[in-house]
């Protein structure tokens, strides 16, 4: 079961919304990334699998923008490829 998302803190833009979006994703992106054959490679090049854009419309639901939604996919998915040194 996945986490529910976390809003952003403030509307709009502001210092370090990028760091907040990529921390309310972190769980459930760890719980799809475990349970579903992601390719992290890809995820972190931008393709997203279907479970990951559902992720980013949960994101889009909870407040956070598209665009910075799949961003911060794309870094979480560039920080376990870093992490595990693939």
């Amino acid at each position: 079961m996945m986490d529910v998302i976390r809003q952003p803190k403030e509307q709009g833009r502001y210092r370090d919304r990028d760091i907040d979006c990529q921390e309310a994703l972190q769980s459930s992106f760890l719980v799809i990334s475990r349970t579903a054959s992601e390719n992290m490679r890809e995820a972190a090049g931008g393709t997203l699998s279907p479970a990951m854009v559902s992720l980013v419309k949960k994101a889009v639901a909870a407040g956070w923008g598209q665009e910075e939604a799949e961003t911060a996919i794309s870094e979480l998915a560039q920080n376990v490829l870093d992490e595990f040194g693939d």
